[in-house]
């Protein structure tokens, strides 16, 4: 059953705020939960592994993929480009204590999710899954590969036209609206019109928190509205709550779990932490 099936919707917010998930890892962790629902035997064979249980070990094997040959990277993400003179930091892959998680398969994962769609729906940390997983797959594809992309706003694609595989990224800061109205930009935390986009999609994979935060010019919205009432602000981990309990319904409604894998990613640090 999904997670948001398990556990009233304002408590599952809560619970997924407190979750312990480690950025670096949440990736490898959501291509094995990918790679397991296409061979269940792939991790180790123990369904009750915690993933993000573990420890990154040096592996001179590493990168999975060279940044500076991704045509996918944003400058801005690419620490090589802009001056970093070591390495090292390349070269270590995640390594969960209770299980062992096989080294990263890419030509297997294009064959098993021929003719699917993976969709990282989120804020710019989804992005940066995004942009890794379609540079591994881009690295693992047999020469010469026929790959497309589309870059927009908020969906942005990579498509492996041999594989008719998708790899998309659906931007959004909140995964509740924010919509424009005559007395600002109104965050409105039961209101999730973008969704329509998400639906079709075998991967969902989730992201929200960092912008809940913000606060100053760094704020991206003016007021905020549930139902029909507006609010000026309100605590933020409450309003984080009544966001991600409208995402839970959604799911509940929408998403058949025998079609659709759903992962929620967790709360992830900065990108300069």
């Amino acid at each position: 059953r999904l997670v948001a099936q398990t556990m009233g919707k304002e408590d599952l917010a809560l619970t997924l705020l407190r979750a312990r998930f480690r950025h670096g890892c949440a990736l490898a962790a959501i291509v094995a939960l990918a790679a397991a629902a296409a061979a269940p035997s792939v991790v180790g064979g123990s369904s009750s592994c915690d993933l993000f249980q573990g420890r990154w070990v040096a592996d001179a094997s590493y990168p999975l993929y060279d940044a500076a040959s991704c045509p996918f990277v944003p400058d801005v993400f690419d620490c090589r480009r802009n001056g970093r003179p070591d390495a090292t930091y390349l070269k270590f892959r995640w390594s969960p204590a209770a299980c062992r998680l096989p080294r990263f398969d890419g030509l297997g994962f294009l064959e098993a999710w021929r003719g699917k769609t993976v969709m990282f729906v989120g804020d710019s940390l989804s992005m940066n899954q995004w942009v890794s997983l379609a540079c591994m797959l881009h690295a693992a594809a047999p020469g010469p590969a026929r790959v497309s992309s589309t870059t927009g706003d908020p969906v942005s694609s990579v498509r492996f036209e041999d594989y008719d595989l998708s790899v998309v990224l659906y931007f959004s800061k909140f995964l509740v609206d924010v919509v424009q109205e005559d007395v600002g930009r109104v965050l409105k935390l039961d209101s999730m019109q973008g969704a329509d986009s998400w639906r079709g999609a075998h991967l969902l994979v989730f992201n929200t928190w960092h912008w809940w935060t913000y606060k100053g010019a760094s704020q991206v919205w003016d007021y905020m509205q549930e139902g029909n009432t507006t609010y000026n602000d309100m605590d933020r981990l409450a309003a984080f709550s009544k966001g991600l309990a409208t995402w839970a319904r959604w799911v509940d409604a929408n998403v058949d779990a025998s079609l659709t894998r759903v992962v929620y990613q967790g709360v992830s640090p900065s990108h300069y932490t």
